[in-house]
């Protein structure tokens, strides 16, 4: 490399040119529908909140997030740790620390605001609203760069990282949202909003200085007080059962933290969104759907991490010598990554079912969701909005879990491409849900892909079932996973998938919905495949 600039920027070109690709033609695809609605005049409706949260609020957002993990460094470390979450293989490049600090602020502040910009300019928005013209790119370039400074910073003890950030961002976004509550001008925001990046790099200076040269702070012997008073929670573990169990206590420590952590940064960003919509229905419930779908989108990115067998593993995601002699099968070692992802799943959701009654009542938004559940119960009876509730929670924590572990058979292969390529197809998948809904909608043809529904539907569980059954022929010959455990998960699966077909069909008692349609839904939603063939891309990655 030329230059230091170069090699940091060509670090993040390489590693995330998929999301990068995937969101350059998003932008692409919102300038081509603006073009063509004002050069033609065409009727698009995006005066409604939900579709407009659709094709741009989930979009923006989620590059938003997608940004905040890639220039923090966030898919690489452990935000619970004390140690700083900027990579160590950085430090010994020969560059100054100066440098270290300020090129990924660079090159993160300037994605941040051609996201803003490159979105205010080529999207559609409702009529009536007036968009402002840059202090929300200044507000995201600066929650970015605090982010980055108080991740790559050394804590004392375990989990402080994750307080500091979340009061520190919180009271700048609170800054800023109470300037626009108040009307204030937009130079005034600007001028509130101007100073936070450099005051953000003078810390991130300071932050990779201390850890370029190894100081991490620790103050866990000043509470060793604590131990007379609570001895149960202070004895060191002797010993564990078996290998298993200790294998899925190395996991959490190594990766199950990630997700909740993230979870709890990103939440209280999101929900102070209810004090701009306590007199709006609509936007209050998009926030929401943004807030229930952050925990499966972030578990999108931790997967990758989660399929890693080491932070210090190579590009390739190789299997590491410690991992590949651990006295644990393939499957025994898929087992602990099932494990560790349904605590990090609940543990995430935890946070978010504790915070969001919280944010209602305080943002006195509760008012507007129990008038709209209200009006739900009418229709279509108590007994079934609470059912569909409980299926849309289950639905959103079971994605989370799934999107945790369904890509191990990719990750574990060791190959990057493959990896990549996933993250890259989620992003294209969820930039383009929404345009691509709103196109079939505006166009009247939503009949022909109701009327296409069971087709497609029955060739992807014909898909599924074909590579199910070659995975577990595969296992069966390779005797990877017992007999005993192969009939087992068959019928494990087998229930969930009657289990939720039952709910389906009493839910959704209609002559609309053909019951056969219903089966497949169930079907294609039970995990299998993917599922089923991690244990063989480890046991092909860890013999190699």
């Amino acid at each position: 490399m030329r230059s230091p600039a170069a090699a940091v920027a060509w670090e993040f070109r390489q590693r995330h040119r998929w999301g990068l690709i995937a969101l350059m033609v998003y932008l692409l695809v919102l300038a081509t529908i603006k073009l063509v609605v004002v050069a033609r005049g065409l009727p698009i409706n995006l005066d409604s909140p939900e579709s407009f949260a659709f094709v741009v609020m989930v979009p923006i957002t989620a590059t938003f997030t997608y940004f905040l993990a890639v220039f923090t460094f966030g898919l690489d470390g452990d935000l619970a740790a004390r140690q700083s979450m900027y990579p160590a293989r950085l430090f010994t490049r020969p560059v100054t620390t100066a440098a270290l600090a300020g090129l990924p602020m660079l090159y993160g502040t300037a994605a941040m605001m051609i996201l803003w910009l490159a979105t205010r300019l080529f999207a559609l928005w409702p009529s009536g609203i007036e968009v402002p013209s840059l202090w929300p790119a200044l507000l995201a370039a600066s929650l970015l760069a605090w982010t980055q400074a108080l991740t790559w910073m050394p804590y004392p003890l375990p989990g402080l990282r994750i307080i500091v950030t979340v009061l520190w961002l919180g009271t700048i976004d609170a800054l800023a949202l109470l300037a626009v509550h108040f009307n204030a001008r937009e130079s005034l925001v600007l001028v509130i909003l101007a100073p936070q990046v450099p005051l953000a790099y003078l810390a991130a200076h300071f932050a990779v200085a201390r850890a370029r040269r190894g100081d991490v702070p620790d103050w866990r012997g000043a509470f060793t007080w604590l131990a007379q008073i609570a001895p149960v929670l202070s004895r060191r573990r002797e010993h564990f059962p078996s290998p298993a169990s200790a294998q899925a206590w190395f996991e959490w420590r190594r990766h199950g933290r990630s997700l909740p952590a993230w979870i709890a940064i990103l939440l209280p960003f999101e929900l102070i969104l209810l004090w701009a919509a306590s007199d709006a229905t609509a936007l209050a419930f998009s926030i929401l759907l943004v807030v229930l779908l952050t925990p499966p989108f972030m578990a999108t990115f931790a997967a990758a991490a989660v399929s890693k067998s080491s932070p210090n593993a190579s590009e390739f995601y190789g299997v590491t010598p410690f991992i590949a002699t651990r006295p644990l099968t393939s499957a025994e070692l898929i087992a602990a990554k099932l494990k560790m992802a349904i605590w990090s799943t609940l543990a995430s959701w935890l946070l978010v079912l504790v915070a969001i009654p919280i944010a209602l009542k305080l943002s006195g938004t509760s008012a507007l969701v129990l008038e709209r559940w209200r009006r739900v119960s009418e229709v279509v009876g108590t007994p079934r909005a609470l059912v569909l509730l409980l299926l849309i929670l289950a639905g959103c924590i079971a994605s989370t879990w799934k999107q945790l572990v369904q890509s191990l058979y990719i990750g574990l292969t060791g190959r990057a491409s493959l990896i990549k390529g996933t993250v890259f197809l989620a992003l294209v998948f969820l930039f383009f849900i929404g345009p691509v809904a709103e196109w079939i909608i505006e166009t009247g043809r939503l009949g022909e892909l109701w009327s296409a529904l069971p087709l497609i539907f029955a060739i992807l569980v014909s898909a599924k079932m074909i590579a199910a059954a070659w995975i577990v022929v595969r296992l069966y010959h390779s005797r990877l996973v017992s007999d005993r455990t192969l009939v087992t998960s068959a019928g494990l699966w087998s229930v969930a998938v009657l289990a939720l077909y039952g709910v389906l069909v009493w839910l959704l008692d209609t002559p609309h919905i053909p019951l056969y349609l219903l089966m497949l839904v169930a079907i294609l939603a039970i995990p299998l495949a993917r599922l089923s063939a991690a244990p063989l891309a480890l046991a092909w990655n860890r013999h190699r």
